[in-house]
């Protein structure tokens, strides 16, 4: 059995800018006051996911690394915008509390699609579901969630935040603690300056 220090959590990300954490700081603020029965996340570690990697040997790295430069080394920044509230599965029994981002490009996506194509030969599965990008700003804890959480999130079903430029993406090593996960760059890949 492979010792727990030969393993890391990972998760590759595109990160969000600090003008965009502040509104979402300040979305959180208010949803909080409805949601007694809600862990939210820490706006500072919110970001973007492309691929949810699990356990992964720290012999193997490299590999990922170096299958992830040749994904990001040709993609140039694009836009993203967030937009609308909702939760996963749905509002009826929530489980996940998110913001929607909005890409117009589709960029988003076919660059989560490429990185699963490139991760595949590694060993990692492709993702089941379609991708959703969102920002992930409270998981529900045991029991439901009360009717005015669901009324706020309802009012908001088409908030509109801050654009941003995705300009480069990140490999996370994800740590777990009793105080909520710790994400600890590894590795940045910077998007190409335009072409």
């Amino acid at each position: 059995m492979p010792d727990s220090r030969d393993e890391i959590r990972a998760f590759v990300a595109v990160e969000i800018p600090e003008s965009v954490k502040d509104f979402l700081r300040e979305l959180v603020a208010d949803l909080k006051r409805f949601g007694e029965n809600v862990s939210w996340t820490r706006t500072e570690g919110i970001h973007v996911t492309l691929k949810f990697l699990g356990n992964v040997g720290r012999d193997l790295a490299p590999r990922i690394e170096s299958e992830l430069r040749a994904v990001f080394s040709p993609v140039t920044p694009f836009e993203l915008h967030v937009r609308g509230l909702g939760a996963f599965p749905g509002l009826a029994r929530p489980r996940v509390i998110w913001a929607g981002l909005r890409d117009d490009s589709g960029r988003l996506a076919a660059l989560a699609s490429k990185v699963e194509t490139a991760l595949g030969p590694l060993g990692f599965n492709r993702e089941n579901r379609p991708f959703n990008p969102h920002l992930t700003l409270g998981r529900v804890k045991a029991g439901k969630v009360g009717p005015e959480l669901i009324s706020v999130i309802r009012r908001n079903l088409s908030v509109s935040g801050p654009s941003f430029p995705a300009d480069h993406a990140i490999l996370f090593q994800s740590i777990l603690k009793p105080s909520g996960a710790q994400y600890i760059p590894l590795r940045r890949f910077d998007f190409a300056a335009g072409k």
